[in-house]
């Protein structure tokens, strides 16, 4: 399969990483906003974060939603409006974008609808990158989705299914793909994994901080690929993270994260 390790868009990372990890903001400023909305990646945007990592699925009909549970309950009141643990695999598009997604965070975020993946791509690019994290849904629909040349230059497109990132690597061999771990075939991001990565074309892998070790670093980078961290909101991490050569770094606290970067952007000497 294709490697995608030197993608327009990994290029772009490994400048940014120069000066210190690149601050990912998880699922929009979700500190601030409720998560995987259009106000959270705006609200992102504004603070001018580089990579915003955000949760993309399928509804019945085919849309591809920003949403991480596969029940919507949690971030929204389908609850009330449909009864209790409708997933948003069984649940039409028309219905899902009719849910308040906002109010269950805050009540003057009501109103906040679930976003489509074509939505929230155009609130990010061209300035940030969007790193996509699959979490339901054929790998056809998200091949579908990103067709156009500037997307698949500008997107990454992840998951903990590597099955899926092999499928979209056969599908989109020029868009970039990420692999996240730890999954019970890869516990660690050890030789295994990093070889199981590039068989399957993935230019970076995405894993647990607390789980991340020195030698995995050195491991990947050796490779060629670049490693993001999952989830760190402290600078205890962040700098812990920086010391272990970490290009990326997923965080709630996106502010707080670029405050510290910009305060600290590299280790002495």
């Amino acid at each position: 399969m294709t490697a995608s390790t030197e993608h327009p868009v990994f290029a772009h990372l490994r400048t940014l990483a120069a000066t210190g990890p690149v601050v990912v903001a998880h699922r929009g400023n979700s500190r601030r906003q409720p998560e995987n909305t259009l106000a959270a990646f705006r609200s992102a945007m504004a603070l001018g974060t580089a990579m915003q990592e955000f949760d993309v699925q399928a509804t019945a009909d085919g849309e591809l939603v920003c949403v991480h549970d596969t029940s919507l309950d949690r971030t929204s009141d389908a609850a009330t409006a449909l009864g209790p643990g409708a997933l948003v695999a069984q649940t039409k598009w028309d219905v899902v974008r009719s849910l308040d997604a906002g109010r269950w965070f805050a009540p003057t975020c009501a109103g906040e609808r679930m976003p489509r993946l074509g939505d929230a791509l155009q609130v990010m690019l061209p300035q940030c990158v969007p790193l996509i994290e699959h979490k339901g849904g054929e790998a056809s629909l998200f091949a579908t989705a990103l067709a156009t040349r500037e997307l698949r230059r500008r997107c990454i497109v992840q998951s903990f299914d590597w099955d899926f990132v092999a499928a979209m690597a056969r599908l989109s061999p020029d868009l970039a793909r990420a692999v996240l771990g730890p999954t019970a075939t890869f516990p660690r991001c050890d030789a295994a994994a990093i070889a199981a990565a590039i068989a399957i074309g993935a230019g970076m892998v995405h894993w647990h901080d607390r789980g991340l070790r020195r030698e995995d670093v050195e491991r990947a980078h050796a490779a060629g690929l670049l490693v993001c961290s999952y989830t760190t909101d402290d600078e205890l991490g962040w700098e812990g993270g920086r010391a272990l050569g970490i290009d990326a770094m997923c965080t709630n606290d996106p502010e707080a994260m670029l405050a510290w970067r910009r305060e600290r952007p590299r280790l002495p000497g």
